[in-house]
């Protein structure tokens, strides 16, 4: 593990925090990539289970652990699926938009 650094404490006891949730998480500092990662020992496969996407470790990183819980998989999935309609109309719309000024 040498590009990886484990964060056991820290400022906001989130790492604590996160064993709360469940206790086999474990948080990693990925010193390439410079970003935190939530590992878990129960991971089948390998520890790795999601990247962090904030630059410092405060609450946001237990409300997005929350969400990404697999006892959340369905409202997650129905959430994804209605962002990728509401993204899939905008592209046709802005696609109109460019063929009529072409044709007008």
């Amino acid at each position: 593990m040498r590009n990886y650094l484990l964060v056991d404490n820290d400022v906001y006891f989130i790492s604590q925090r996160l064993k709360e949730i469940d206790f086999r998480y474990f948080i990693l500092f990925n010193l390439k990539k410079h970003k935190y990662e939530v590992h878990s020992l129960g991971q089948i496969g390998g520890s790795y289970c999601f990247t962090l996407p904030f630059d410092c470790l405060d609450a946001r990183a237990i409300s997005f652990t929350l969400k990404t819980k697999s006892e959340n998989i369905e409202k997650l999935v129905k959430e994804i699926d209605e962002e990728n309609k509401k993204l899939e109309k905008n592209n046709i719309k802005k696609a109109v938009n460019k063929l009529e000024e072409v044709l007008l």
